[in-house]
């Protein structure tokens, strides 16, 4: 039900208020703390009462030993919108909460696909001196805090958000995270480097726009990350200022620039609206922010009554080796070969088949279905916002042109669509997300967004939507001379901040180099499926490479899921190392990624997975990157230690099958 459905519900008496006198402990100041009770969320105005520019600030404490101990510390809240000002003078209304709500659903790709929400919730109303009308909703999960604005009423006439002034105030710590890049005809596509650690407070670099979400921190000995959720089409997406003197981060709005200048970077809407979560995971240990599903916690529910036909999937992908390819038949054609002979479910065909040689769209779409293939189809975002040649384009701008595009495609058989090239946060651009996804949806499309924004919990509200991009990724071979080198650390980061978020199209299994050489190993690789979650994962090499490793790597990749039942972490440090462990029935498969360029041994506690006894399988480095070395060992005390050479890997399979 969205904010508009709730608000009528109310109105007609659906849902009855309960009013929050027991957290109300002056008309100044309103805690609310999670089920666990370990973390509170209190809102104040800060002044005396007789000031008349008292504004509200909100700040998050963590339970400690009988202690509270503040780990956001004062930061504000409010709004400007063109018709009226809510920051200072804001009269106190009302307030009502809800307790122990527990909201049960499923995904059809994750980390998680059952999934179990629990939060306690209190919305303070407030007015300003004109009378309008705030309210301020609060949320407290076990794992972190969330908040947004609401506008109440009767539907109105429409209005603008002229500025945000949510800020995040981190005071002194660390802190992982990448720029919101520079405008410019390929960005902004969240495709900047993660890097860190850095000291909360420090600038975005000179030539980029600020800070972008999600941002990792670890301060008073405790992990917190900061990102959005819930974008519904009526408001931008925003990124941080670069300025954050003394850990004050604060929201700001898409660049004007963006979209070629078209679009204003405001949000507008008709009243009643709401406004995207600003939300804050936290925790003392990195696996309370790896494991979190708040994103989608916080996401409006499925909008779909038939999922059934969203397959997530492994898909080859000719483009990394062949970037012509898309253009002839006979270059596509082993590329499907190739994916029904591993048991993948799909084929990517990327940009420029429409001018095809050799054979056409429908013979390939006949061939791929006699393969018991899926193809996957690219298409150019724009529309007059981006001047990227590469086609087809001018198909998925206009609601009735893309809808007709998805009918023709759908009836030849196609299961889904790559979208590339949105760069821009703006709210129209936000709009045509999501009404990509729907229509794609009515003609049973899954689909994956490339050159595009950060998911925001999307994959709930709409699970076909399998994939996004917005990370620096294996692509990144074939035109930056950065990547090998930068690549090991920035992949190391990505699942504890990037990945924690959504899906990630990282595009791994790069085992032959394209135009930069890999610093990794092949074992670091081959961890890649396994560190790094995504709906659809796309394999970049060709089909000669991987069929020349050896057996038992082809197996892996033949045999390794792509959603999870579980997902774990087991160690690992932002930027230097990562080990996370994924479930599926009866299999854990773990990966392991060496971010630095030395040897390492990382010991692996199997407690929390399996009994005592049980075999597992390892594939680690060699003495040489593009060796690979296998071993079935039973870890005594059910721990084993992994060696991983400089840039290193590994990966460990465990059955449970008699257990």
């Amino acid at each position: 039900m969205n904010f508009k459905d709730r608000y009528m519900a109310l109105l007609s008496g659906v849902i009855l208020p309960v009013l929050m006198n027991a957290c109300l402990k002056s008309p100044d100041s309103w805690h609310l703390r999670s089920p666990d009770k370990k973390i509170m969320i209190s809102v104040n105005k800060q002044g005396s009462l007789d000031k008349m520019d008292d504004k509200l600030f909100y700040s998050v404490s963590l339970k400690e030993k009988g202690n509270r101990l503040e780990v956001i510390e004062p930061s504000p809240l409010g709004l400007q919108r063109e018709d009226g000002r809510f920051v200072e003078n804001l009269r106190y209304l009302s307030s009502e909460q809800r307790k122990n709500v527990v909201e049960n659903y499923q995904l059809v790709s994750g980390k998680h696909l059952d999934c179990r929400s629990e939060f306690n919730e209190l919305v303070i109303r407030f007015q300003n001196r004109a009378g309008q009308k705030i309210n301020l909703v609060l949320r407290a999960y076990d794992d972190g805090v969330a908040f947004r604005y609401q506008f109440p009423g009767q539907k109105s006439r429409e209005t603008r958000i002229l500025r945000e002034l949510t800020g995040f105030n981190l005071g002194t710590g660390q802190v992982w995270a990448h720029p919101y890049d520079t405008v410019a005809r390929w960005n902004p596509g969240y495709e900047t480097y993660y890097v860190g650690p850095m000291e909360i407070g420090t600038e975005a670099p000179a030539n980029k726009n600020g800070w972008a979400f999600p941002l990792l921190f670890h301060t008073l000995d405790t992990w917190i990350m900061i990102s959005e959720s819930d974008l519904d089409g009526t408001y931008g997406a925003s990124h941080l200022y670069s300025g954050c003197n003394d850990g004050l981060y604060r929201i700001k709005f898409a660049e004007q620039e963006e979209a070629l200048g078209y679009y204003e970077n405001t949000s507008h809407s008709k009243i009643p609206w709401e406004i995207p979560w600003r939300f804050m995971i936290i925790g003392n240990e990195l696996s309370e922010i790896v494991e979190s599903d708040m994103v989608t916690d916080l996401a409006d529910p499925c909008r779909l009554e038939n999922t059934g036909w969203i397959k997530p999937g492994r898909a080859s992908w000719s483009w990394w080796s062949e970037s012509d390819s898309p253009r002839d038949y006979n270059r596509l054609v082993p590329y499907i070969d190739f994916a029904a002979d591993m048991g993948w479910e799909y084929s990517l065909v990327d940009a420029n088949w429409n001018r095809m040689q050799n054979g056409s769209l429908e013979q390939l779409a006949e061939y791929a279905r006699g393969k018991g293939v899926g193809l996957l189809l690219w298409y150019n975002s724009g529309g007059k916002h981006n001047e990227v040649p590469e086609e087809p384009r001018d198909l998925m701008d206009e609601r009735g042109i893309r809808r007709k595009e998805f009918e023709r495609i759908s009836k030849m058989g196609i299961k889904g669509i790559k979208v590339d090239f949105f760069q821009s946060d703006k709210e129209e651009i936000i709009k045509q997300y999501l009404e990509i996804l729907e229509d794609a949806a009515d003609y049973q499309l899954v689909v994956n967004f490339h050159g595009c924004t950060l998911p925001r919990g999307w994959r709930r509200t709409w699970p076909n939507l399998l994939t996004m991009e917005a990370v620096r990724g294996g692509e990144s071979y074939k035109f930056d001379r950065h990547f090998p080198q930068d690549a090991p650390s920035h992949l190391a980061i990505v699942p504890f901040t990037r990945n924690v978020v959504g899906p990630c199209d990282y595009t791994p299994g790069g085992f032959s180099n394209s135009t930069y050489p890999h610093l990794t190993s092949y074992a670091f690789e081959l961890a890649l499926p396994i560190v790094i979650e995504s709906g659809i994962m796309h394999y970049c090499d060709t089909p000669w490479k991987t069929r020349y490793l050896p057996d038992y790597v082809q197996a892996l990749l033949r045999n390794l899921p792509v959603y999870w039942d579980e997902t774990r972490y087991l160690a690992g440090y932002p930027g230097k190392d990562a080990v996370i462990a994924r479930r599926k029935g009866k299999t854990w498969y773990i990966g392991g990624i060496n971010g630095e360029h030395l040897e390492k041994d990382i010991s692996i506690d199997l407690s929390s997975l399996v009994p005592e006894g049980t075999e597992l399988e390892l594939i680690e480095d060699g003495s040489e990157p593009a060796l690979l070395q296998k071993n079935n060992l039973v870890p005594a005390g059910n721990t084993f230690t992994a060696h991983l050479q400089p840039y290193g890997g590994f990966v460990a399979t465990i059955g449970l099958n008699d257990q």
